[in-house]
């Protein structure tokens, strides 16, 4: 049987792609699927080959147009990794609360389904920003706070947590949200559908051994349980969640 080929949301292999290279490994030794991982250096070029992958990890956004543009079949996702926001503000603006970001201009990635996330959190509290601006990258976000262009802004939490010490002291951290309602998933093309239940028996079963808990620790999940295609249809209810704010 040809080798399966792997992708993965360039994010997640950002920082360290050899660990999700171990992690396609150990596909091919524990589930008997010969898989191959090929890194996309960006979304542009994620997004132009997603199709054309076997398995494929990706964000929240992408998981939903996997599954209902493209019929891919959600398997897994992590118990400990969700997309969350960091609220930001200038070391000058007032940063005493959250609620400060009522009727306040803020800025974002837009196209993130992430940013809804914010507001929702947000919304539950009782707090609506003026206007939340748009940015095409996470560091553009916090560049645009430093530097005051705006007072106020959203980050995925994942990006902040990996900013070393001295971008971190730019800003004020605010607080974060914890609604553990989005994530990556794990998907396989529908293809290979006959992989699907030996895939998540070996997956779900990982962290019970020394070798499976290591490649997972690798690429920072603690353990995985199966997603229902439901579960990602429940995504969709955010993405006109503050249409109305967002630029």
């Amino acid at each position: 049987m040809d080798s399966l080929k792997m992708m993965v949301c360039p994010h997640d292999t950002a920082g360290d792609p050899i660990k999700w290279f171990q992690f396609s490994q150990y596909l091919s030794k524990y589930a008997n699927v010969s898989t191959l991982f090929y890194q996309c250096l960006d979304f542009v070029e994620f997004h132009n080959k997603m199709e054309e992958a076997d398995i494929i990890y990706a964000n929240p956004q992408d998981s939903l147009s996997l599954q209902e543009k493209h019929g891919f079949i959600p398997l897994l996702h992590s118990t400990n990794l969700f997309d969350e926001i960091v609220f930001i503000a200038n070391q000058d603006a007032d940063h005493g609360s959250l609620e400060v970001l009522n009727n306040q201009e803020c800025v974002s990635c837009n196209s993130m389904m992430v940013t809804r996330i914010g507001i929702k959190d947000l919304f539950s509290k009782n707090i609506k920003p003026k206007t939340i601006h748009s940015k095409d990258n996470w560091m553009a976000v916090v560049k645009a706070v430093s530097q005051g262009e705006m007072p106020y802004g959203f980050v995925y939490k994942d990006f902040y947590d990996g900013l070393n010490k001295m971008s971190k002291s730019l800003v004020h951290k605010l607080g974060e949200t914890q609604e553990q309602s989005i994530f990556h998933t794990l998907f396989i093309n529908p293809k290979y559908a006959d992989h699907k239940n030996h895939l998540i028996q070996t997956l779900s079963e990982a962290h019970l051994t020394e070798k499976g808990k290591s490649v997972l620790s690798g690429v920072n999940i603690e353990k995985f349980i199966t997603v229902s295609k439901l579960e990602i249809l429940r995504f969709r209810s955010l993405l006109t969640l503050g249409s109305e704010i967002m630029e």
